[in-house]
């Protein structure tokens, strides 16, 4: 079975407080069931609401949105997270199975869930739906080969200092590597809701009392980082209209201008001859990866993570921007 991030719950010492923040800032409807408070956006559960374990409530932990990853073995699979480099804080039987509360060698804590019990369907599509999740890190070494040896995720560098998460060919969640200013001191994982419009979302949060903390770019547009009334972080997003999974799978993007810009010159070098124009493809090229740090040539590479290989294709499309500026070549 491959690890799949399946629910999210929010821990918090006071469930009716945070039942009627979240009506009104997501408009779901409250349903109480084994303990819980399950959360309807539409006609499906997105999330739950559970009163925070009496030992969390007496070191005066904050209230926080967990996210829950399926495994086979919980048991197993925290004592291998042990072994990585992880702690575990928390093993539990469950009518239905056993969590494991771990948090990985940079200090983010997500849940291992054994059971079929607990289940939702992230949607972008749907008002007040549980859509997205992201792990906001300040250094992905420290982090990626743990995911990799514990759930056989897979890690492929995208622009703007994010890495997309592949369960198989899936693309299930991504990484953002942000230095403290814009994250605050810990590493987590975030959780993700769908609303239609940012700004009355903005007003339902000040109104129900809770804090509006900013909005930062998104490849979905816009992201909103608030607190709820208890002072759990969650982010909101805009609807994805595209489909019924918005950016969990592939959709319609606009025009790539650099692709586009590169086959035209390509075309216009060969038709006319222009080889001196082939200094200015590999410019384009090479320009934004120096920026950015990463680069592909067949494979994804990080600066950071295979500098050989990237510095190898930078100083090769470089050297060859100049051999095409040389007289006769």
């Amino acid at each position: 079975m491959t690890a799949q991030l399946v629910w999210t719950d929010l821990s918090t010492p006071n469930p009716q407080q945070a039942g009627a923040f979240y009506r009104k800032v997501l408009g779901w409807e409250l349903r109480e069931e084994d303990g819980m408070k399950l959360c309807f956006a539409g006609k499906s559960p997105t999330a739950g609401i559970y009163e925070m374990p009496a030992f969390f409530q007496k070191i005066r932990m904050p209230s926080f949105w967990m996210s829950y990853v399926q495994v086979e073995n919980a048991q197993a699979t925290a004592a291998r997270a042990r072994e990585l480099g992880a702690k575990v804080e928390l093993e539990e039987e469950m009518a239905d199975g056993r969590i494991a509360l771990i948090r990985d060698p940079a200090g983010a804590g997500f849940t291992c869930y054994e059971g079929r019990a607990l289940a939702a369907q992230r949607n972008a599509a749907e008002p007040g739906s549980w859509c997205w999740n992201e792990l906001f890190v300040s250094d992905i070494d420290l982090v990626r080969p743990f995911y990799e040896s514990l759930f056989g995720w897979r890690f492929e560098a995208e622009p703007h200092e994010r890495y997309g998460i592949y369960a198989g060919t899936e693309r299930i969640a991504a990484v953002q590597v942000a230095d403290n200013a814009v994250k605050g001191q810990k590493e987590f994982w975030a959780v993700y809701f769908a609303v239609a419009d940012l700004e009355k979302a903005k007003t339902s949060i000040l109104a129900a009392g809770g804090q509006v903390e900013g909005e930062f770019p998104h490849e979905q547009g816009t992201q909103l980082l608030a607190y709820d009334n208890q002072g759990a972080a969650f982010f909101l997003l805009p609807l994805a209209k595209a489909s019924s999974a918005g950016f969990l799978k592939p959709g319609r993007q606009a025009l790539k201008w650099r692709s586009a810009l590169g086959l035209f010159l390509i075309y216009a070098i060969v038709l006319l001859e222009l080889k001196w124009a082939w200094s200015l493809l590999f410019l384009l090229w090479v320009i934004p990866d120096l920026k950015s740090g990463r680069t592909y040539f067949l494979d994804a590479l990080d600066r950071r993570t295979s500098p050989i290989l990237y510095w190898a294709v930078m100083i090769t499309w470089i050297l060859l921007t100049a051999l095409m500026l040389l007289p006769g070549a």
